[in-house]
C-alpha cells in the first residue's frame, strides 16, 4: 500500500485560495444581513409599532437562518479552510 501522498505549500495555498474565493460572496452576504438586522433592530427598539421594521427583521433572521443551516461552518468562529490542514491520516 503506498504512503498517502502530502501536498507541497503552494499546492495547500492554491487550494485554500480557491475556495476562500468561492465562499468569500457568501460571507460577504452573511455579514451584510447581520449588520442590516442590528440596523432594523435597533430602529424597531425606537418605533416598535412599525409593520415594516418588523417584516424586515423576520426576512433578515430567516435569511441569516437559511445561510446558517446550508453552511454551518459560517456561524461558528472557525475557519472553514481548516480541512485543508489535515492530512487523510488524520494529523496536521
Amino acid at each position: 500500500m503506498d504512503a498517502p501522498r502530502i501536498p507541497d505549500e503552494f499546492e495547500i495555498f492554491e487550494e485554500i485560495y480557491n475556495y476562500r474565493r468561492s465562499v468569500q460572496h457568501i460571507e460577504r452576504e452573511y455579514l451584510d444581513l447581520r449588520i442590516r438586522l442590528r440596523d432594523a433592530e435597533v430602529d424597531l427598539r425606537s418605533d416598535s409599532q412599525n409593520q415594516e421594521l418588523k417584516e424586515q427583521v423576520d426576512y433578515f433572521k430567516s435569511r441569516l437562518k437559511d445561510l446558517e443551516s446550508r453552511y454551518p461552518w459560517i456561524s461558528t468562529g472557525r475557519p472553514s479552510e481548516i480541512a485543508f490542514c489535515i492530512n487523510q491520516s488524520g494529523g496536521i
